[in-house]
């Protein structure tokens, strides 16, 4: 259990438990196959940028114009943490971070790390792939094997850049917005649908 430090809401904080269930499973091929390093890295990156539009999570920050959108006291669950995030970022103080990462739920860090301290940059890993790839195209056995099976490799070598983020102009804002609202209620009206049906 945990309390949380003290809020002009709430001057005691709020009390936050964790249930006492896990769900602990293992991963494996079910054939009996050894699970390699590759397998288990494709596995965690799968789940890391999986999708989450679904949720109606946003990947950009939200403000006073479109956190109506995405933060509903009485709605589905990320849209009560939005909102949670967004009421209590407004007192200020230690909590005013919590507006600014409202659309991330709170969290304002990165899903991987990024500390030298902790572990390796990203840079550090993009160029020790970059060299690995190197010696695998251009070592003595990427030759022998160009030379034994006529084969060629071409090496790509891609970094990503940011260039910018949200809308260019505002009716590019308004439709983005108006299709996600869309899709919000058709999502609402399934699940109504099936509650329904299970009901019936």
């Amino acid at each position: 259990m945990f309390v949380t430090d003290p809020h002009p809401t709430k001057p005691s904080g709020w009390l936050i438990a964790w249930g006492e269930q896990a769900d602990i499973r293992t991963i494996n091929l079910g054939d009996g196959q050894a699970i390699t390093d590759s397998m288990v890295a494709g596995y965690l990156a799968k789940y890391a940028t999986k999708s989450t539009e679904a949720t109606g999570h946003v990947s950009r920050r939200l403000d006073a114009e479109t956190i109506d959108i995405y933060a509903d006291p009485d709605g589905t669950h990320p849209e009560r943490l939005v909102d949670a995030c967004w009421t209590l970022g407004a007192a200020g103080g230690p909590w005013r971070s919590l507006r600014r990462w409202a659309h991330m739920l709170g969290f304002g860090g990165h899903f991987l790390t990024k500390s030298r301290r902790y572990s390796v940059t990203f840079q550090l890993l993009r160029d020790q792939r970059v060299i690995w790839r190197q010696q695998q195209t251009t070592g003595p056995q990427a030759e022998r094997q160009d030379h034994d099976d006529q084969e060629t490799t071409t090496l790509v070598v891609n970094f990503l850049e940011f260039v910018g983020s949200g809308w260019r102009n505002p009716g590019d804002a308004m439709l983005a917005l108006s299709a996600a609202a869309r899709a919000r209620e058709q999502r609402e009206a399934a699940r109504d649908a099936l509650t329904t049906a299970s009901a019936a």
